[in-house]
């Protein structure tokens, strides 16, 4: 018996991603270097002693790693997937959570993106499901495809024949 086509599957993932954390780590770097360059002026400017300089760097440098191993954690812990019948968000890293969203389950959806999103093409995307539960995915590439994308998964309806399954009309 065959299993039938594999495009009308419900498991095959029609979207996968992770938190695109690259603009955010070159604004964090931008901001340490402008930062440093300023408090290094000023206190050249003032004369004050060459080791609080080399303190001041550190502290900078210090901030930076903080924000840029944020960024590096927020990537590698959370993963989305769309799949035609639903959208899974996987947080964490030691502790797993894992959110389902079935197509039936969405009550909005907002795209968010500011001045720099805009530019970068990055954004987010928050789902309130029928619960009233906000569920954001965030520092999205290309959000408005990816919001396109859950749209039409979620207008799609899922049709269940008894003995086979899932089917997707189409």
């Amino acid at each position: 018996m065959s299993s039938g086509s594999h495009s009308s599957d419900p498991d095959i993932i029609l979207w996968e991603g992770s938190p695109w954390v690259t603009p955010g780590l070159v604004a964090l770097t931008a901001e340490a270097l402008l930062l440093a360059i300023a408090l290094s002026f000023v206190e050249l400017t003032l004369n004050i002693a060459f080791w609080i300089l080399g303190v001041t760097l550190l502290l900078v440098a210090s901030l930076w790693l903080a924000g840029a191993a944020k960024l590096e954690f927020l990537a590698r812990s959370t993963r989305y997937a769309l799949r035609r019948s639903s959208l899974e968000v996987e947080h964490g890293i030691v502790r797993k959570r894992l959110f389902t969203i079935s197509a039936a389950g969405f009550s909005d959806l907002e795209v968010s993106r500011g001045l720099v999103g805009r530019i970068l093409n990055t954004g987010d995307i928050v789902i309130e499901t029928d619960s009233h539960r906000d569920i954001p995915l965030v520092k999205v590439r290309d959000p408005v495809r990816v919001s396109t994308m859950i749209r039409q998964m979620m207008t799609v309806p899922l049709v269940r024949v008894e003995g086979q399954g899932a089917v997707i009309p189409g």
